[in-house]
């Protein structure tokens, strides 16, 4: 592996690059509970992580529009929205990785 690294008057990194002849590996993740204040950001981080190929989000509610938003930033990963039971078994088909950051809410009474 060959490794650039380009350095300031001061000795700091600026610049880091890395070249290997072995591609990428592919990589399918799941979030369960992608639509949540935890699992958006969550996915956006998959999003943007080079070992994922395919992401799938899935939730109870609101995973197509989460989705949509995510599957525009710019990255090799290809990004597919799940909502209701009948569609949980799809989005976990062929998973390499499963995170599920749901939680439940109490109702207070």
């Amino acid at each position: 592996m060959f490794r650039f690294v380009a350095r300031s008057a001061a000795g700091k990194h600026l610049i880091r690059r890395g070249y290997a002849t072995e591609p990428v590996p592919a990589g399918k993740v799941a979030v369960l509970g992608a639509a949540g204040g935890i699992g958006q950001p969550l996915a956006l981080l998959m999003k943007l992580n080079p070992l994922v190929s395919q992401l799938a989000l899935y939730d109870i509610a609101n995973t197509p529009g989460v989705a949509a938003d995510v599957s525009h930033v710019n990255s090799r990963a290809e990004v597919a929205g799940y909502v209701g039971e009948e569609q949980l078994e799809k989005a976990l088909d062929g998973c390499d990785l499963v995170i599920i950051p749901a939680g439940c809410q109490e109702s207070l009474v």
